[in-house]
């Protein structure tokens, strides 16, 4: 059987923060016909004329036209120069032919996979013809286990998004959900589909961001999720400067586990994440790109018992309670390793949690003590309010960069933005160094 994909980004709770659009639609949701659009594009394309396409399509050349028409207004672009002997791609032509490809791929991959489940080989979801908003409701569903809470997010009636499941289903011939006292829960041929979808929605996501960059325009959404130390100083002036320029621009952050925030990598609903990276992240199907190194430092409260001493030993930390990020983050795996060369238990970690103005709080407020990049914390070091404790952490040193799916294709907009990031993290850390 296929590998189960398991992990969605609300399976768990997470803190989401944005600077525009919220992360589903709150207005009502019309239906699009884009990809059935998209569809006729890649026929087009590949035939090299639309009376051809139309024949590959089995649809009437008026049809097929018709169709690359509606895309051009959705664009507001040309696809094609049009000439007596056929079409010719223009640049917007082969950019949305590019993306084509991928859903259409996207598609093929998920017939392949549900093909030991005895699915309905001739499906329409499978050859393009199924609107946007049939893929968002079921991907919807998966995440949120209640009809009416999808329905009252997407602007839509329960009725009509139970209708939607029921066509999917009966059409796939498969079931997608259980349905039971706890909600809706997916099925493994479910899941296998909807992380599909998840890419195909992802796809269509970055197509509009391609065009509009075509046009002139920087619009469009970008989600992403990023280290904590980062969050003060390189982020903040990153996002800045690309909505200084382009202010048409969504940036949306994500904060979840690790292994959430690698599945959503995957299944494309987070563009990259800015994180330190560690040997294990090369080996799980990733692209890698390193901007910067940073280090660890032990920190507490000014007045902490430990704060005035020096050349504080090692097992004088497992005295203190600790304050960490959850199993898998970097920053805690770095520190384990440390005890685990010295043959001493892990630290006793008694708040697991990234937050920012939390782990503030708890330095000051008790004896507790964490590990964190002094990037985290500056302002409060350079206050006096928070002590870096006189202890080296061998080993701590770590590369930072981004993590993204090894075969994405990031749109213009999602380079842009890392771009100014890798700018503002060479800045930061480099002051920080001399420092």
């Amino acid at each position: 059987m296929p590998q189960k994909a398991s992990y969605s980004l609300l399976d768990r709770n997470f803190i989401y923060w944005q600077a525009s659009a919220p992360y589903f639609e709150t207005n009502q949701m019309h239906e699009r016909n884009v990809m059935r659009h998209l569809r006729a594009l890649i026929a087009v394309f590949e035939e090299g004329s639309i009376a051809k396409g139309a024949q590959r399509l089995l649809r009437t050349p008026s049809a097929v036209a018709s169709s690359i028409r509606q895309l051009e207004t959705h664009f507001r672009a040309d696809l094609f120069d049009r000439q007596a002997t056929g079409v010719t791609p223009t640049d917007f032509g082969r950019t949305a032919y590019r993306r084509a490809r991928r859903i259409a791929s996207e598609f093929r991959t998920a017939q392949i996979e549900l093909a030991p489940y005895e699915v309905r080989s001739n499906a329409p979801l499978f050859s393009m013809v199924t609107g946007e908003r049939q893929l968002t409701i079921l991907v919807r569903l998966r995440e949120m286990k209640h009809m009416p809470s999808v329905a009252n997010v997407l602007g839509l009636t329960q009725p009509a998004v139970s209708a939607v499941l029921r066509q999917a289903e009966n059409t796939l011939k498969l079931p997608l959900f259980r349905r039971t006292a706890k909600g809706m829960i997916v099925t493994e041929p479910g899941d296998l589909l909807i992380f599909r979808l998840r890419r195909v929605l992802a796809e269509l996501r970055h197509l509009e961001a391609d065009v509009a960059q075509l046009r002139g325009e920087m619009a469009g959404r970008i989600q992403f999720a990023a280290l904590p130390s980062l969050r003060t100083r390189v982020l903040p002036q990153a996002i800045a400067a690309l909505n200084s320029k382009h202010p048409n621009v969504q940036v949306s952050m994500i904060d979840a586990p690790f292994e959430i925030l690698f599945a959503g990598v995957h299944s494309g609903e987070i563009d990259f994440i800015l994180t330190g990276l560690n040997a294990d992240y090369h080996h799980r199907d990733f692209d890698i790109r390193i901007i910067g190194q940073d280090r660890l430092v032990v920190v507490a409260r000014a007045g902490h018992p430990l704060s005035g001493q020096s050349n504080i030993d090692v097992r004088a930390l497992l005295e203190y309670p600790w304050i960490l990020r959850d199993r898998g983050a970097p920053t805690r795996e770095l520190l384990n390793n440390i005890f685990r060369r010295l043959r001493l238990a892990p630290p006793r970690v008694a708040v697991q949690a990234g937050d920012l103005g939390l782990l503030r709080g708890l330095l000051q407020e008790s004896d507790a003590i964490s590990a964190v990049s002094p990037q985290y914390l500056a302002d409060e070091i350079a206050s006096g309010s928070v002590k870096v404790l006189d202890i080296e952490l061998p080993g701590t040193e770590r590369d930072i960069g981004f993590i993204l799916r090894r075969d994405a294709q990031p749109s213009v907009l999602c380079e842009k933005l890392m771009q100014h990031i890798e700018v503002a993290a060479q800045g930061v850390l480099t002051r920080a160094r001399a420092a």
